[in-house]
């Protein structure tokens, strides 16, 4: 159970184990918009941005694994003062009833350990005998003991307008994931299906091809059109299942795992390959473009993101000592990854599409070889297998998160059983389904998605949790004159931190929106 201790009998892995885990939990469908923004912001512009996005995602993470070792702490604490509190409680009776007190006497040595001290609200006296021996104990009272979920945490830290801040911020980050999501299977199968090409054969991968251009040949449907019936099409398959309960089962973990490590090996080889062929025409990407820096920022937000999933994944973890040493390491081989995925891309393709599968969508005309074509065709429907499997878990988070929030406002706390199963389903599908019948741009989706919504996960969330939980944490310090050492502490301690990457956020955040508006205006 979510917030719990652990299980005697749950689940562990090795460092070796965790490392791939969270590799492959970072390294997602985000990878697949990289590509394109490093072919706009330039190569240069993009490895530094990258790099520099990298790193404070790492400190946020960071921040993450100390904040819930730090309110495991609170939680041991209080329950072992909550408990020592009724202990005495109880026995207050007894042992008024053996000895009679003397109110006169200065308390001997041995009885230090019943004076009262204020908890930490400072409102409540309660007794610390026994609950200072636990706290001191060998075992760390700040632990990762129990899988405490980042919202627990909220739960715990925050008042109720940061609650309800955390909450919307959720649900703008699923809600943009399954926009993009809708977006990315609809393009690969309009592109996949789609037949017809332009008369000349100076074009790359039908990269000149227009949203009004036919999608086939003597047919009135254009491309457009067959675009938002997928989008229809998509809904209508896997939206039905936003209305029951399913659960992302080990194989189809493994499924999702193989296919995209598949892919992205297949991408990487066949841009190399692609590089190699002089007869081929290749991709010279300027080195900086500041103009278009802000669609790095949101796309790399998007692509490392991994934090709200970061407690599932380092609680099973066998040696808690090494956590940091194997997040540093998976973050160092994944900005690599991105940084052999972008460069491949952008110096083999003259032109990057926002999706970076459909830059391998077989080419009408052409006769590659089998092998090739097989490729091809994978690449291009890559997004349609990983995405479908992952569309109605997300539908179904996002379902039970708005009906927490609605129904915690007395106007909806008496909405039916019923009305509950019909309404909040529709409302986690349908309005990003619009989204992507609006727009099929994935690159403004991703950009947006990732500078807002994913930018208080990644960046705000975890600062205020990490700031709150120390100062937490100071306050037991001194109200039970004891040293409460956070063995999992970030080494990124000193609070100029926590602001540094708030400050960076804000600064971020103002630059895509200020790119947005000039762009609106324009």
């Amino acid at each position: 159970m979510v917030g719990g201790p652990a299980d005697v009998g749950t689940p562990s892995f090795s460092a070796g184990t965790a490392a791939i885990y969270i590799f492959n939990l970072i390294v997602g469908t985000g990878a697949l918009a990289l590509p394109n923004a490093f072919a706009l912001a330039g190569w240069g512009l993009g490895t530094g941005l990258l790099l520099l996005l990298a790193v404070f995602s790492y400190i946020t993470a960071s921040f993450v694994v100390e904040s819930m070792a730090a309110c495991n702490g609170i939680k041991n604490i209080e329950q072992s003062i909550t408990s020592h509190k009724i202990d005495e409680d109880m026995n207050d009776q007894e042992e008024e009833d053996k000895r009679s007190r003397n109110f006169f006497e200065e308390p001997d040595d041995d009885d230090s350990l019943y004076l009262v001290k204020n908890d930490m609200t400072g409102q409540v006296n309660v007794a610390t005998y026994g609950a200072t021996e636990s706290i001191n104990s060998s075992q760390p009272v700040c632990n990762l003991a129990r899988q405490l979920e980042l919202a627990e945490m909220a739960d715990m830290l925050f008042n109720n307008l940061g609650k309800i801040a955390f909450s919307l911020c959720m649900v703008a980050y699923l809600f943009g994931d399954l926009a993009i999501y809708c977006t990315a299977v609809a393009k690969s199968l309009r592109d996949v299906s789609c037949t017809y090409t332009l008369p000349t054969t100076n074009t790359t991968n039908n990269s000149s091809l227009q949203l009004s251009d036919p999608c086939w040949d003597g047919t009135p449907l254009t491309r457009s059109d067959a675009y938002r019936i997928f989008v229809a099409v998509f809904l209508f398959c896997l939206g039905p299942f936003a209305f029951f309960n399913v659960s992302k089962t080990k194989y189809l973990q493994m499924f999702t795992t193989v296919m995209r490590w598949a892919a992205f090996i297949t991408m990487v080889t066949l841009s190399i390959m692609r590089i190699a062929d002089t007869a081929t025409p290749h991709g010279h990407p300027p080195v900086a473009d500041f103009s278009t820096a802000p669609t790095v920022f949101g796309v790399s937000v998007y692509a490392f993101m991994c934090h709200h999933s970061i407690p599932s994944l380092v609680s099973p973890i066998k040696n808690k000592s090494a956590i940091a040493a194997i997040m540093a390491s998976d973050y160092i081989l994944i900005a690599l990854f991105y940084l052999i995925l972008a460069y491949t891309g952008i110096f083999a393709f003259p032109t990057v599409p926002d999706l970076y599968t459909l830059a391998f969508a077989p080419v009408a005309g052409t006769t590659p070889t089998l092998p090739i074509q097989i490729a091809d065709y994978f690449l291009a429907l890559f997004p349609v297998f990983t995405l479908s499997t992952n569309f109605p878990i997300i539908a179904i988070t996002l379902r039970n998160n708005l009906e927490t929030i609605i129904t915690d406002i007395p106007l909806f706390a008496s909405m039916s059983p019923l009305t509950r199963k019909l309404v909040f389903p529709l409302l986690a599908t349908v309005p990003p389904a619009l989204v992507a019948l609006g727009t099929e741009n994935l690159g403004i989706l991703v950009t947006i998605t990732g500078a807002y919504a994913g930018a208080g996960i990644q960046y705000v969330i975890p600062c205020c949790l990490v700031f709150l939980a120390r100062k937490r944490l100071n306050k037991l310090e001194k109200n039970l004159e004891t040293s409460l050492e956070n063995p999992l502490a970030s080494v990124f301690k000193n609070s100029a931190f926590v602001f540094l990457v708030l400050a960076w956020s804000a600064l971020a955040v103002g630059l895509v929106t200020a790119n947005f508006i000039i762009k609106a205006v324009k």
